[in-house]
């Protein structure tokens, strides 16, 4: 190849070389637009997929706040619906819950003794007979019952709330403390017997003139005639044979004692159940006039009838037969002689 020829071949070749360069860096730059498009876009895909993440961790957020918010809404007012309806059955008294202490009724039958009643409390699962005599010795129940004598005399006695008990059937609970159990008795006691025959007993009372009165001392007449006489009818006439003797204690050899067969054994109900020895400080054989407390606890009916005996009952004495008829007597004589006609008659 000769020189002239050279330069000319090469002349195209450089042209083609600046072309082909050019068209590298085209191509470069096409390339790397592309990508940063491609880039750009990913980009933009992941920026929006985020926010559509964020959006939907939003709005289940907010739907499960607003289901925490129902709910303890519904709670709320189910909570307040009950309580509405409990407050509803206090006021009626009629709430009943499994969770409420199970209940118990126990019947006091009339002229049954504190000895009697405790045993009836202990054996229904009440209190225990022990903690119920200790209670009426250790509190003073005076303040709020103003039948009662003076906590002084009751502490004297052998259960100091004999008589005031009243006999009645009442619900108690399983388990209940002694105090409110006493409570029971002394409420009822102030509902059965009036205000009007609890005053006109302390105001010793028309036909009374002998004798000192006070409704405790009706009270315990009253415990007697309640053991002397299942009959009602009779219980006024058997009072005022009691009055009889304790106004007039010179007439007819009775020198004021009552002698009631009742009082033999007090606070034991029967023979068999008093200790070896015993004498009962109540036993109106050895005492004149009423024992120092009733011998059980007396109906209202008995205690109206010690307050207002049958004035013109004039006996000293009295016999029951075996079919509960009543024989009256003004002199001990007529007296053997009932005995007497009960016993051939096979009624003694």
């Amino acid at each position: 190849m000769n020189e002239r020829e050279r330069p000319e071949r090469g002349q195209p070749q450089g042209r083609q070389r600046q072309r082909s360069g050019q068209e590298n860096a085209d191509v470069r730059s096409g390339r790397g637009a592309v990508t940063r498009r491609t880039r750009a876009g990913a980009s933009s895909r992941r920026a929006g997929s985020r926010t559509r993440t964020a959006k939907k961790k939003d709005t289940a957020n907010f739907r499960f706040l607003g289901v925490m918010l129902i709910v303890a809404l519904l709670l709320c007012g189910g909570i307040l619906a009950v309580k509405l309806l409990k407050d509803r059955a206090d006021a009626d008294g009629t709430r009943q819950t499994s969770a409420e202490p199970a209940t118990v009724n126990v019947t006091f039958p009339e002229g049954r003794t504190v000895r009697q009643y405790g045993a009836l409390l202990e054996n229904n699962g009440v209190c225990a007979a022990e903690d119920f005599y200790n209670e009426m010795r250790v509190t003073d129940f005076t303040p709020d019952y103003s039948f009662l004598p003076s906590n002084d005399i009751l502490q004297q006695r052998e259960y100091p709330l004999e008589g005031y008990l009243y006999p009645d059937t009442y619900t108690f609970y399983v388990g209940e403390n002694p105090r409110s159990v006493i409570k029971r008795f002394l409420k009822n006691f102030a509902v059965r017997v009036s205000d009007e025959t609890v005053s006109y007993a302390n105001a010793n009372g028309e036909g009374f003139k002998r004798v000192e009165m006070s409704f405790d001392k009706a009270v315990i007449l009253a415990s007697i005639i309640e053991r002397e006489s299942p009959d009602n009818a009779e219980r006024d006439k058997i009072s005022a044979v009691f009055w009889n003797r304790m106004e007039n204690p010179t007439v007819s050899g009775t020198g004021g004692k009552l002698q009631s067969d009742a009082t033999h054994y007090y606070p034991y109900v029967a023979s068999d159940e008093r200790p070896e020895g015993f004498r009962s400080e109540y036993d109106t054989y050895d005492i004149v006039g009423l024992p120092k407390g009733p011998i059980c606890n007396p109906s209202a009916d008995s205690i109206r009838a010690a307050v207002y005996p049958d004035k013109d009952c004039k006996a000293y004495f009295f016999f029951n037969d075996k079919k509960g008829n009543h024989y009256y007597a003004e002199t001990y004589a007529e007296h053997k002689k009932n005995i007497q006609y009960c016993k051939d008659n096979g009624l003694a």
